[in-house]
């Protein structure tokens, strides 16, 4: 079913009038059953990890040299060839930059400031490297435990911990062959500075249950022709549990009959792996279990 007949299936079963449109519609019977079906909806994006909202999210790191002036205790770098590619997302490296230094604003076509003072003056070569990524526009949550770095097919540190983060950054260690991560300000946070051309890999669940007539993810309603990962019986039952709920009159069979639906359409939602009550923990690390048999070639 797609918006319009949905609210009508529904309209017809509590015995109201059918509207023949719901988006812009004045009706305000019709756009009280709309703002509940859409509140319903991003609820059930909450409740489940369904297969249908599962994504994937690749970046591919972005960095570049550029030569800037520094001076001794201050925090505006100078002399850049060219500002228009950084953003506050960037981090910088390099003589006279303190360790984790980011860009606090970009001044001008030549001329950015950082977030610390500088530690010497002199013109040299920077690394800016950018170690925050805007996250999907349909990004809700995180699936854990699958980030990887896919250039050098190892997983990523993380999510770091606010306490943890602070302590790579701030600690004497701070080197290290692996990236760290951290979901902070709708961003993917990185650290150390990657290298430019690294990609990244991870898997999220999206907010965008709608789809439009042309099959596009959505996360808001655009037409009457829209239509859901859904099925039309949870939304139906839950959209007349909402609007019964919604005018103090009794729900309660309603309401058992979308909790017995939902808990069907999670288990039928997607296949789940043999689980062992023995499990063994693997290790991404050489172990005699993954090194090949005979002697490495010379």
């Amino acid at each position: 079913m797609n918006l319009l007949s949905l609210i009508q299936q529904v309209c017809d079963e509590l015995a109201i009038n059918r509207p023949t449109v719901v988006v812009g519609t004045t009706d305000q019977q019709i756009r009280q059953m709309s703002a509940l079906l859409y509140r319903l909806g991003n609820d059930l994006v909450k409740q489940f990890e369904w297969q249908r909202l599962n994504k994937e999210y690749i970046l591919q790191t972005v960095a570049y040299s550029l030569t800037g002036t520094t001076t001794l205790g201050s925090s505006v770098i100078t002399g850049i060839s060219d500002t228009s590619s950084l953003s506050t997302q960037f981090g910088i490296a390099g003589v006279g930059v303190e360790p984790f230094a980011q860009i606090i604003s970009v001044d001008n076509g030549t001329q950015v400031t950082m977030n610390m003072p500088a530690t010497a003056s002199g013109t040299v070569t920077l690394e800016f490297s950018q170690v925050q990524y805007n996250l999907p526009s349909d990004w809700d949550r995180e699936i854990p435990q699958t980030e990887w770095d896919r250039t050098n097919r190892w997983p990523l540190m993380g999510p770091q911990s606010a306490q943890d983060w602070q302590s790579f950054k701030s600690g004497i260690v701070y080197a290290g062959p692996r990236e760290r991560f951290r979901i902070v300000g709708n961003t993917y946070a990185i650290n150390p500075p990657p290298p430019n051309g690294l990609l990244f890999a991870m898997e999220y669940v999206s907010k965008a249950w709608i789809y439009s007539p042309a099959g596009v993810a959505l996360t808001a309603f655009g037409s009457d022709s829209d239509t859901f990962i859904f099925t039309d019986s949870l939304l139906i039952t839950g959209l007349k549990t909402q609007w019964k709920q919604a005018k103090g009159l009794d729900a309660s069979f309603d309401l058992s009959e979308f909790r017995s639906l939902l808990e069907s359409n999670k288990a039928q939602d997607k296949s789940y792996p043999k689980l062992s009550l023995a499990p063994i923990g693997s290790s991404v690390l050489l172990t005699t279990m993954n090194l090949p048999d005979g002697n490495w070639p010379s």
